[in-house]
């Protein structure tokens, strides 16, 4: 569910007093006429959305962290480039989800499954927002925006010349965190787009559970061992910038010191682009023959300075960066992509992980920004 729906529909009804505020402001990135704003107070930060222009006096919707909780609500005061002035009233109050929040091999070890499909699909699984000391990691606090047995829709973005697949999947052990299926894009310019997956039925019967900031993880109340989907792949994206709310924390910092300056001179886009555009000039220029793919990590900084090669990590963890500074949410996940059997039958293990880069242009966008070719 859309989170500033959330919010009018469950405004009203929370009693939450309200927080004064005196705050410096950072600016993070400007998105479908609204400039976003990270917000630093006392023990707290969050983030606001304004317009584009000038200082302003009235209600911004945003976010906000006090310790453990995060807050979705509405800032009432006097916003300019460098400060907030007023209070900050919660409409929307949520604990973190417990769900493995750094990439390391744990996470995945020992994952096996056997998927039905008529196209190859790659099982989406965890998301990253940051990257620290060669490895990639989840800070965003996650709630459960949708609980119910299935079908349960996760959705991407809206599409349309989209055509609708079936997909049935085993899995080898019972299954917590219910992987995705999705098709990531391989080679530029962007082509594939998912509009929505629906979680048809699983097996044993249980709830599911969507959470939302940390990117439409779905986790099953008691484990599962099959699954059946039906997942709309479609050729074009309508961009209308909706849900921005819910991807808001994809353009703050990703832990990766790379100067405006470097990024520039590197890709040679103007701020002004198309924001496809900017992600298919990125994607192109990671994924040509410059780069090599290595089994070692050289770090992000070191991949863009040298312009040879570096790990997966090092690619996708740049890539967001790179897209962060344009003004794109954009966020890493983690999945595993599907070795051909035959007769329309795909096996996945925790040898066939990769990693691919989501990037909100008006909906999600996925691919690899890395020379992979033979990986597909």
């Amino acid at each position: 569910m859309n989170l500033l729906i959330m919010l009018l529909l469950l405004g009203p009804l929370q009693g939450n007093s309200s927080i004064p505020i005196n705050a410096s402001l950072t600016y993070v990135g400007s998105a479908f006429s609204i400039n976003v704003y990270q917000l630093f107070f006392a023990n707290a930060t969050g983030y606001i959305m304004v317009p584009p222009q000038g200082t302003y006096e009235g209600e911004f919707a945003g976010l906000l962290r006090v310790n453990n909780l995060t807050y979705v609500g509405m800032y009432h005061g006097v916003v300019s480039s460098s400060f907030f002035i007023g209070y900050f009233t919660p409409m929307v109050t949520y604990r973190p989800v417990s769900l493995p929040t750094v990439l390391t091999p744990g996470n995945y070890s020992g994952f096996e499954a056997i998927a039905q499909s008529k196209v190859p699909i790659y099982l989406r699984y965890l998301v990253f927002n940051e990257y620290s000391n060669g490895t990639l990691m989840n800070t965003l606090s996650l709630i459960t925006i949708s609980a119910t047995s299935p079908p349960l829709t996760i959705w991407f973005s809206n599409g349309y010349d989209c055509i609708a697949y079936l997909i049935n999947i085993t899995f080898n052990e019972p299954m917590k965190v219910v992987p995705i299926p999705i098709i990531v894009n391989t080679q530029s310019p962007i082509s594939y787009f998912i509009s929505n997956v629906t979680i048809t039925s699983v097996y044993p019967p249980t709830e599911l559970m969507l959470l939302e900031p940390g990117g439409d993880i779905v986790v099953a109340e008691t484990p599962i061992i099959r699954a059946n989907y039906t997942m709309y792949v479609c050729g074009n994206l309508i961009n209308n910038g909706s849900n921005f709310l819910d991807v808001v924390e994809y353009l703050g910092p990703t832990g990766v010191s790379i100067s405006g300056l470097d990024i520039t001179k590197a890709f040679g886009i103007k701020k002004t682009s198309n924001p496809i555009a900017i992600v298919n000039k990125v994607f192109y220029t990671l994924m040509n023959n410059k780069y090599e793919l290595t089994t070692y990590s050289v770090g992000p900084e070191n991949l863009l300075s040298t312009g040879k090669g570096g790990s997966i990590i090092d690619f996708t963890a740049l890539a967001m960066t790179v897209l962060r500074y344009y003004g794109i949410p954009t966020r890493v996940a983690l999945g595993f992509y599907g070795t051909n059997e035959g007769n329309d039958v795909y096996v996945f293990s925790s040898e066939t992980n990769i990693l691919w880069v989501e990037s909100f242009v008006g909906g999600w966008v996925m691919f690899i920004p890395a020379p992979i070719h033979s990986k597909h």
